[in-house]
């Protein structure tokens, strides 16, 4: 049925938001981290390059997370109105 898909999905993407909770937060700390030394050696271009490429990958996962809560919205949204019919 509509009703039990909706709590399928809602369940998957809840465990796919925790996982990208988590990994949002590493590669907060790493970018965090890898700034601190950029500014100790500012001509290390590699470090610079690394920066850049983890500023990326945790623009991703912040695009994925918001398009998976977006999703979960929806989904409850659905579940609700399916409840009360």
């Amino acid at each position: 049925s509509k009703v039990k898909l909706a709590r399928e999905m809602m369940m998957n993407n809840k465990d796919r938001i925790n996982f990208l909770i988590d990994q949002h937060s590493r590669l907060d700390t790493s970018t965090t981290e890898l700034e601190s030394k950029l500014t100790l050696r500012p001509n290390d271009t590699v470090l610079a390059q690394n920066l850049v490429e983890l500023k990326r990958k945790k623009l991703s996962v912040k695009d994925e997370l918001t398009e998976l809560e977006r999703s979960e919205a929806n989904a409850q949204e659905t579940f609700d109105f399916q409840e009360h019919y």
